[in-house]
């Protein structure tokens, strides 16, 4: 998009979504979509998992549970950000997207120290683990790594 496109644009709270030559609020685009995608999930829910209440009203309990995150995820997916109010111009350069940058990093670091440690561990006692709990173990040490060094860098306030 060019520089003036985006200039001349007026910016919205829920934005806008380009279509060819078009632009379209993008929430009238995505609630149809959103709520086909609910009623088609709703539908396949009912057919195969089933349960305890009637086929027609699991659909419609299951499709009104679905609808609301259906639609945020396919917002999410055609809004142009450069409609958006407040939105930054390079939220890349941002200072939250730096601490993150910081702490992915050392908690690649963490994570490749701590699952070695206990690896060696694991392999000199002869434990043994079932591979789904050792994973989980990996998922939340880098979770919980990234979060406590971005919440660090952070309160450091530094960039």
């Amino acid at each position: 998009m060019s520089e003036s496109t985006s200039s001349t644009t007026r910016r919205t709270a829920w934005g806008r979504t380009r279509f060819g030559s078009r632009r379209l609020p993008a929430l009238a685009v995505a609630t149809p979509i959103g709520l086909v995608m609910a009623v088609a999930e709703a539908l396949l829910f009912a057919r195969f998992v089933g349960g305890p209440l009637p086929a027609p009203l699991l659909a419609t309990i299951f499709s009104a549970c679905v609808l609301v995150p259906n639609v945020l995820l396919v917002w999410a997916l055609i809004i142009d950000r450069t409609t958006l109010s407040g939105a930054l111009e390079r939220p890349e350069e941002s200072v939250e997207s730096q601490w993150y940058d910081e702490a992915a990093r050392g908690a690649f670091h963490d994570t490749i120290a701590i699952t070695g440690l206990a690896l060696t561990f694991l392999a000199v006692t002869g434990t043994r683990i079932d591979g789904v709990l050792a994973l989980t173990g990996v998922l939340i040490l880098a979770f919980l790594s990234t979060s406590i060094r971005y919440t660090v860098a952070r309160s450091r306030g530094r960039a």
